[in-house]
Parts: C-alpha cells; sequence; structure tokens
C-alpha cells in the first residue's frame, strides 16, 4: 500500500537525519560551551543544526535523477511531476517548503515566539495548533489519494508513485 510506504519513508528519513545531525550539533553546543537560553537562541540553534540540512536533503533528493529520498529508495517509491519527469529545483523547493511548513510552523511557534519558556502564549497556541491543523490535512489528502498526493504535491504539481512504475497515474 502506497500510504504506508509513503509515511514509512518519511519516518526512516526523518530517523536517520536525526541520528546524523544531533551529534554533530551536540559536539557545537559542547565547543562553543553554553547551551541557548531563551527561545529564539534555540529557533536559531533548531534552525542552523536540523532544519537548514533537512530542507536541503528533501531538495537534493526530490529533484535527483532518482527522485527519491533514502527512506523513499527503501521503500521502492519516488517523487516526479505529474508527467513523470524528474523534478527540477523550484518544484523541489516549494515541495519541501510546503512538505515542513507544519514542522518550521512548530518551530516558529513553540520557540522563537517564545518570550518566557515556562509560558505559552496565545500566538504560541495558534501557531501550533495550526501546524497540528495543516497535518491532519495532509494525512487526510494521503489518504483519499492512495498516497499519490499530499498538499505539497498538489501544490508543486508532483506525486509519489512506485520507483519501477512509469507513465501518468490512472488517478
Amino acid at each position: 500500500m502506497l500510504v504506508l510506504r509513503r509515511m514509512a519513508a518519511y519516518v526512516l528519513d526523518i530517523i536517520g537525519l536525526f541520528v546524523l545531525l544531533a551529534p554533530p550539533g551536540q559536539a557545537i553546543l559542547w565547543l562553543v560551551g553554553t547551551r541557548p537560553q531563551s527561545g529564539p537562541a534555540i529557533a536559531q540553534t533548531i534552525l542552523w543544526n536540523f532544519s537548514l540540512p533537512v530542507w536541503i536533503y528533501f531538495i537534493v533528493s526530490d529533484a535527483s535523477a532518482t527522485g527519491a529520498t533514502i527512506g523513499k529508495r527503501l521503500l521502492g517509491i519516488k517523487v516526479s511531476r505529474m508527467d513523470s519527469a524528474r523534478l527540477n529545483w523550484p518544484q523541489a523547493l516549494l515541495r519541501t517548503a510546503m512538505k515542513l511548513l507544519p514542522w518550521e510552523l512548530v518551530h516558529v511557534a513553540a520557540f522563537a515566539l517564545s518570550t518566557d519558556l515556562t509560558q505559552v502564549r496565545r500566538v504560541q497556541q495558534v501557531g501550533l495548533a495550526l501546524a497540528n491543523l495543516l497535518i491532519i490535512v495532509y494525512l487526510l489528502l494521503v489518504w483519499f489519494s492512495r498516497g499519490q498526493r499530499s498538499l505539497h504535491d498538489y501544490v508543486a504539481g508532483t506525486l509519489v508513485r512506485l520507483a519501477h512504475q512509469s507513465g501518468r497515474s490512472r488517478r
């Protein structure tokens, strides 16, 4: 089932990226000798240590000749344009921006907008609720398209298919 392959591929990618990026991020903090103490400082640390490398990974993977991240390759799926062609760089950037929007909203709401790490302000609650609502929309779209398309695919004009499948999708 394409839906499960797609979700499992994403989970594999995120776990792999965390395992790869967390140790160097912690080493940098240790070498600098300080830990971020404020919400905006935490957000900046997340941006440089996680968000930027994750964005690069997804953009480069989506625009690659295989059209697949490591997780997608392991599960035999790939992303392509609607005409089965390889994604161009602007499409890969747009797809990644939309795909990671809920993740980045959480970072902004939880940390960048925080003035006091012990309290959550209304604007933060709205940002976190919006991120969760977007995730529900993404999952519903993937489910109803039988795994082929989510919001970021509709926006970027892409779809996910089996790696060995060629030609236009039936949907």
